[in-house]
């Protein structure tokens, strides 16, 4: 029987160098779109990509392919007359090729419109079509240095410190999937195809927390961990990630840890927050090294404690959470042999995933079966719209990963009404961790947190208590003109209120009910309460995120929220086309373990066949050099990738490295530790971004590692408008992050700034549910 999916029939093409692209493609595939791979006659550079697998015939298998590749079909077409016709029968292109290749090949993305007006299109570069960095290379350590993001990991003392394997690289792709599923889903409401430029610098740059250093007026620490104290310590047989600075845990932490009351120093939540961060790590590290990593996590975790054990990739696949929701699957592969892939990002209550295929082989030519699209007639009066114009989302989320998902909503047009109570407004308008620099008393505090500002903006806010009948019949009267419901509360919690999706669906039976949560609704962990960097830890990004001699590294500032934010997004947006298709709605129960894990694939991939990933800190396995090295100032970094041999003889040719070890990328990886130490001494002498401008000119990847204040002023996010300068009504005007795409056919728009709380009460209620003015000076009054 046929796998009838949500996106099944969609055409998708991909013409692909990067693990970006290629993941976007991934997407589609996961849930039956017919995702056709053009490449060359020697198979697509992916293939080559890696980690490898040697076979016994002395071949090897990029283990990045036969992940990415799944579920895909594969056509040798490199020339304009071969990508044409498939190009007249597609419903998406995604690629990442360069415009001026682009062009080459008769395909260039801002010129397909007259040609193919019903092919929407997603062009992932590193920096965008335009702006001073529009030329330079961008491999994805060049990228994440210059974005902000790199700056932030690490440790203060050490050079920063870069994601592991293709974690980045795989978010940028899920950000072109919402773009690539925004422009279609434009196309079928409005018969108006769009071309969405993803940059990645923006992609990642958007999840920086620009808005915080203007704030605080100071910039963001690098510090192993994040500022709300969030450190992995030491067990017995691993480490756990937990929260070691806030005072208000001590009780508990001294109970599960049985430590005597006498034991703790007078002054240890005394001091800087440097000093409390130190000498709270040492003091609970002397206990926590005698436990058992597991049983740490579930003493934390029972006791209300926020924790993560960091999981080694291996112990993955025995997790019993993950067995309960039958996460893994199997896939025969015809030359790897039976191995576990990660599942989809999310389980449909409706809609299964499609079965797993292996990726195609080099040499195999699909015989497509594609007829030409018909030329859709364009209708002008829908051209300018933006994709989610005229739909409304329920946002009841908090915290990062929720808001974040639905600012992506806003941004495509939706009207997003942010629904809190004002007994028990969103945790992250009360978050401890306010500035002090920036001298607001008179402002209320749920108004003046940049947490909350920074992902609530262009959304209307409006305060009910779910809790309570009034609030609750309100909100129900709200949901039949809904076209998404959102949350990201803990598995029973929406039950609890009376609103489980069963109620909502009969109040509307289109409606998409996108859920978020740590592990998901099912399973022995669904009642677990956990953030982004307890999930980092269980996911198995932290235990590869480390230097080369050191162990595994706290990431900087829970980025898992938004990463998996963009996640719950792209899956809200598939249940959205496909209610398009049959009229009814969709549940959809995300746990952000479950995406995190997808984003190591090929890591997993590479464990099962018994090679343990390399511990490779900033280097790379295709590249080098390729690290972060110091230049003249005071924390001055430039990131370097090197990613071939006339790269290098350029670098060479600047910095005096002319050594005949070095002239090719195995002589080069042979004697990397040396390579590394001279190239840094000369680093050392330079100014970071003269180096820059001189190694980009001669073709060599570099670029400055950003801090985020640095980044406020970056030139090229300047010249691209990029960053969104809104007036708060209480705060004053700051910069914002921007866009994390842009359409051809449409302009984004920001419409308000972020709410105040219950700003927007009085308007949502008497223009959409016709509350007069007397029922709600009463409402108001509860």
């Amino acid at each position: 029987m046929t796998y009838q999916g949500p996106l099944s029939g969609i055409r998708v093409l991909e013409i692909s160098r990067t693990p970006a692209a290629a993941y976007c493609g991934r997407q589609f595939a996961v849930w039956g779109a017919d995702v056709v791979v053009a490449e060359p006659a020697d198979g697509s550079p992916l293939r080559r990509h890696p980690p490898l697998r040697r076979l016994p015939d002395g071949s090897d298998v990029s283990l990045l392919w036969a992940y990415v590749g799944t579920n895909k079909r594969a056509v040798t077409a490199a020339t304009e007359q071969e990508l044409r016709p498939l190009l007249a029968a597609a419903d998406v292109l995604v690629t990442d090729l360069p415009l001026a290749e682009l062009r080459a090949l008769g395909v260039a993305a801002d010129e397909l419109e007259d040609d193919f007006p019903s092919l929407c299109v997603a062009t992932i570069t590193p920096f965008g079509f335009n702006g001073p960095y529009a030329g330079y290379r961008g491999p994805a350590l060049i990228v994440e240095a210059l974005s902000g993001y790199l700056g932030l990991n690490g440790f203060a003392n050490r050079e920063p410190l870069r994601a592991p394997g293709q974690l980045l690289p795989y978010a940028i792709g899920v950000n072109a999937f919402v773009a690539a599923l925004a422009a279609y889903l434009k196309r079928e409401r409005t018969g108006v195809a769009d071309r969405a430029e993803i940059s990645a610098m923006e992609t990642l740059a958007s999840i920086v927390p620009f808005l915080r250093v203007q704030y605080f007026g100071q910039d963001k620490r690098r510090e192993g961990g994040t500022e709300a104290g969030v450190r992995l310590l030491p067990c017995a047989d691993g480490s756990i990630s937990m929260t070691v600075s806030n005072r208000l845990h001590k009780e508990k932490l001294f109970e599960t840890l049985d430590i005597p009351e006498s034991a703790a120093p007078h002054d240890l939540y005394e001091g800087t927050y440097e000093d409390i961060v130190r000498k709270t790590t040492d003091f609970y590290g002397n206990y926590t090294r005698h436990w058992n990593a597991e049983d740490l996590f579930f003493a934390l975790t029972v006791n209300g404690l926020t924790s993560g054990k960091a999981m080694n990739l291996a112990d993955l696949f025995d997790l019993d959470q993950l067995k309960d929701r039958d996460f893994f699957r199997d896939l025969d592969d015809p030359a790897l042999g039976r191995l576990r892939y990660p599942g989809a990002p999310g389980i449909l209550q409706a809609t299964s995933q499609a079965p797993l295929a292996p990726a195609p082989a080099l040499g195999r030519v699909d015989t497509l079966e594609w007829m030409p699209r018909p030329r859709a007639p364009v209708l002008r009066e829908g051209a300018g719209q933006r994709p989610m114009e005229g739909m409304r989302v329920l946002d009841l989320t908090q915290a990062w990963i929720g808001p974040f998902c639905t600012l992506l909503f806003a941004d495509l047009g939706a009207d997003v009404i942010k629904i809190e109570s004002h007994k028990r407004p969103d945790v992250w308008r009360l978050n401890a961790t306010q500035p002090l620099a920036f001298d607001v008393p008179h402002v209320a505090l749920p108004n003046r947190s940049w947490y909350f500002n920074s992902v609530n903006y262009n959304k209307r806010d409006l305060t009910l208590d779910l809790r309570s009948e009034p609030g609750k019949a309100l909100f129900l009267k709200l949901v039949p003109e809904a076209d998404v419901v959102a949350e990201n509360f803990t598995a029973s919690v929406m039950d609890k209120f009376g609103l489980g999706y069963p109620v909502l669906k009969s109040a509307n039976p289109g409606l998409v009910m996108t859920s978020s949560s740590g592990y998901g609704k099912t399973g022995l962990w669904s009642l677990f309460k956990t953030n982004g960097s307890a999930i980092e830890a269980m996911a198995g990004w932290d235990s590869l995120h480390r230097y080369r001699d050191s162990d595994p590294v706290l990431m900087g500032f829970y980025q898992a929220d938004p990463i998996d934010g963009w996640q719950m997004a792209a899956t809200t947006l598939v249940c959205l086309i496909q209610r398009l298709r049959t009229g009814v709605g969709e549940s959809i129960d995300s746990a952000m373990l479950d995406t995190s894990i997808g984003y190591l694939g090929e890591l997993l991939l590479q464990t099962q066949l018994g090679d343990t990933p390399e511990v490779l800190g900033n280097r790379d396995l295709s590249m080098a050099p390729h690290g972060v090295f110091p230049c003249a100032g005071q924390d001055r970094w430039i990131a370097i990738a090197v990613d071939s041999d006339e790269a290098w003889r350029a670098l060479a040719t600047i910095s005096g490295l002319n050594d005949a070890r070095y002239r090719s990328l195995q002589g080069r990886r042979e004697a990397e530790a040396e390579l590394e130490a001279r190239l840094g001494a000369w680093t050392l002498t330079q100014d970071a971004d003269a180096l820059m401008s001189e190694l980009q000119a001669r073709g060599v990847g570099a670029g400055v590692v950003r801090g985020v204040q640095e980044g406020l002023e970056d030139p090229h996010l300047e010249a691209r408008g990029w960053f969104r300068r809104l007036r708060h009504a209480d705060l004053g005007t700051h910069k914002y992050n921007g866009f994390t795409w842009r359409f051809a056919g449409c302009e984004l728009a920001t419409d308000q700034p972020p709410p105040r709380l219950g700003e927007h009460s009085e308007e949502i209620l008497r223009q959409i549910l016709g509350v007069g003015a007397e029922e709600f000076a009463a409402l108001k009054s509860k």
